[in-house]
């Protein structure tokens, strides 16, 4: 299964519901993941968006930031409600005493001051909070535009009146916010990493092993085959590091090292990937930035603590 490592994530759906309740941030590595969740509450707030309220607007693959790099980048309710004809806000989540809210529009020309800034944005914010916010918000904003409809009888889809989840008036189906679990793999053997490059996509750097977790399996499970199926190889002793959220891709990803079972000779799905090769420390390629849970792996490997 083809997949960019910087655009997944993956854990175990337990762990994950916990993580979704109570969210925040921290810098592991470089890795941006949730620290102190005590200050971060995705549970629904029914009150109204009020004028000092952080209100985020997506436009595609762009969101409507401050220009002025000197402050928070994100706008307030005041910046926005006289000068965009929009709808009503929507309470996405809560920081601390800053509530986040998602609002739907088209932009045609952005109010003064602020500027519609790739998605890619955030791994230039100074604050890893800000960072982690805007990626969840990311994350709520793909999940409403993708479930307008119910699935089970098209009726229009609203929001619920007390949790987090979209209810449908005509059949009572409800949904949640869909989360896809997926994993990677820092593969080593003999004192040698595992980088591979991706056939397809915009990611055209060195990562890891990954992919996404399928029904009926166990994240382990999931591990083995994606690396069966991509290189060819078999490993042992896999066992857990890590996970981080990533909402560019409205997913979570487990992160696992295991260790080379037999033969190294590495067998491409030249379908999904371009190339795989073993590297030493000191012929590392580039690789996975410095915000991903790719980046954090392959440097534990660089640092002598994955073998």
């Amino acid at each position: 299964m083809e997949i960019a490592a910087e655009t997944m994530l993956g854990i175990d759906i337990f762990q994950l519901r916990a993580m979704m309740v109570q969210y925040k941030y921290r810098e592991v590595h470089g890795m941006l993941v949730n620290a102190e969740p005590e200050q971060f509450s995705l549970m629904y707030d029914p009150t109204p968006c009020a004028p000092e309220d952080t209100v985020l607007l997506f436009q595609g693959d762009t969101v409507l930031l401050r220009e002025n790099e000197s402050q928070s980048r994100f706008p307030t309710w005041r910046e926005l409600s006289e000068s965009v004809l929009i709808g009503t806000p929507m309470h996405a989540f809560t920081q601390g005493a800053q509530r986040f809210f998602l609002v739907d529009a088209e932009v045609t020309q952005a109010p003064a001051g602020l500027a519609l800034a790739p998605l890619n944005v955030f791994r230039a914010f100074p604050s890893a909070q800000d960072a982690i916010a805007l990626l969840t918000a990311y994350h709520l904003h793909r999940w409403y535009k993708q479930n307008r409809f119910c699935g089970v009888c098209g009726a229009l889809m609203r929001a619920a009146d007390s949790e987090r989840a979209l209810f449908c008036d005509q059949c009572g189906a409800v949904r949640y916010p869909t989360i896809s679990p997926a994993v990677i793999v820092a593969i080593t053997h003999q004192d040698q990493l595992l980088l591979a490059r991706n056939a397809h996509g915009a990611f055209k750097h060195y990562s890891l092993i990954a992919g996404y977790v399928e029904a009926g399996e166990s994240l382990e499970q999931a591990a083995r085959r994606e690396i069966r199926e991509e290189v060819g190889l078999r490993v042992k002793n896999l066992r857990y590091i890590a996970s981080q959220p990533w909402g560019l891709s409205q997913s979570l990803m487990v992160g696992f090292h295991a260790e080379l079972d037999g033969d190294p000779t590495i067998t491409l799905q030249e379908s999904e990937l371009a190339e795989a090769h073993w590297f030493s420390r000191d012929t590392l390629p580039d690789h996975a930035g410095p915000v991903s849970i790719a980046y954090t792996l392959i440097d534990l490997y660089r640092n002598g603590q994955l073998k």
